[in-house]
Parts: C-alpha cells; structure tokens; sequence
C-alpha cells in the first residue's frame, strides 16, 4: 500500500511540475501579423538590399539583408493603438550598427542573408508601462501598429514601414496551465 502511495505521489508531484511553471520577470510578447505587404514597401525593402523586416515574439525588429547596407539609417520608430500615436522611440542608428542576431543564413538561391536587430521592449515598459491595464493585453491584442522610419544617407530620402502586430503581456510569477493532449 505504501509503494502504491508514494507512485501515486510521485505522479501528482510530475504533473504539477508540468502544469506550473515560473516566469521571472515581466516582459512583452509580440506577435506579428502576417499580411501581405504592399508594393511600395517591397520596393523600398528592394532598392535598399534588404530581403524582410520582421517583428520577432521578443519585441525585436529584425532587418534581413544581402549585403550590411552602410547607408541606411534606423531613425525612429512610431507606436500605435487603435489608430492614435501612444509613443515615439528615437533610435537613430545604422543598420549595421545594430546587434547582430546569428549567423544568418543561405536564401533558395545560395545567397546569404545577415540579420540586424533592435530591441525594443525598454521602450515598450516605458510607453505602456509595467502594467498595461488600459491596452487591455491580458491576451493577445491585435490593434497595434508599428511605423519604421529608415533614411538612406546617400539620397536623404526617409522610407516608412508599416506592421501591424498583436502584444501580450507576461507578469512574473507563477503561471497554472492545462496541458492538452
């Protein structure tokens, strides 16, 4: 009887270790709507031998390109809800002085691709704060907007990137989650 209690207490202590899980700090998930991208935005990618901008779930934009451009400047950053600027990140960088985010990779034709990233989640605490309650993003929250403002140093023309994204806020604690089978 004893053996058969303490399997049955060792399963209970796995499943709850399973089901309970710790995080340790507050902080921002993003999750990037995927749309289709308009062709002017292609062409702006395009001329400035970048391959994609994308929005990573860590709050990261992340520039993917074929060769580092010396000439395009990251200059700030525009954040939307609903529509109404909520914050403005001044960043003014150059793309290839950003971190560096892996090796890269190869494309389907053999070409590498580098990745440059700029972390943005400092400035997210700063602009909708430790707890967001008026954003309501309890759960994944889709009416956000970022505009990327990159200016290229050899013609001083400004190019805006428009994406659209859902954020989710992630409180330290403890966490209680079903798993399904």
């Amino acid at each position: 009887m004893k053996k058969v209690l303490i399997i049955l207490i060792g399963i209970l202590i796995f499943f709850l270790n399973m089901c309970i899980r710790y995080i340790p700090e507050n902080h921002y998930i993003l999750l990037d709507e995927k749309k289709i991208s308009v062709e002017k935005e292609d062409k702006i990618i395009s001329d400035n031998n970048l391959k994609n901008v994308r929005l990573l779930s860590d709050t990261t934009i992340l520039f993917e390109f074929y060769n580092i451009p010396n000439n395009l400047v990251l200059e700030k950053v525009e954040l939307f809800y609903q529509g109404k600027m909520v914050g403005n990140i001044d960043i003014n960088e150059k793309i290839n002085n950003l971190k560096n985010y892996g090796d890269g990779y190869l494309d389907e034709l053999g070409r590498k691709i580098n990745n440059r990233g700029y972390l943005l989640e400092k400035d997210f605490f700063r602009i909708i704060g430790e707890n967001p309650e008026k954003y309501d993003i309890t759960y994944p929250n889709s009416k956000f907007e970022l505009i990327i403002y990159l200016r290229n140093l050899n013609t001083n023309e400004v190019f805006k990137l428009n994406r659209s994204f859902s954020l989710y806020f992630k409180k330290k604690g403890y966490e209680f989650f079903i798993l399904s089978v």
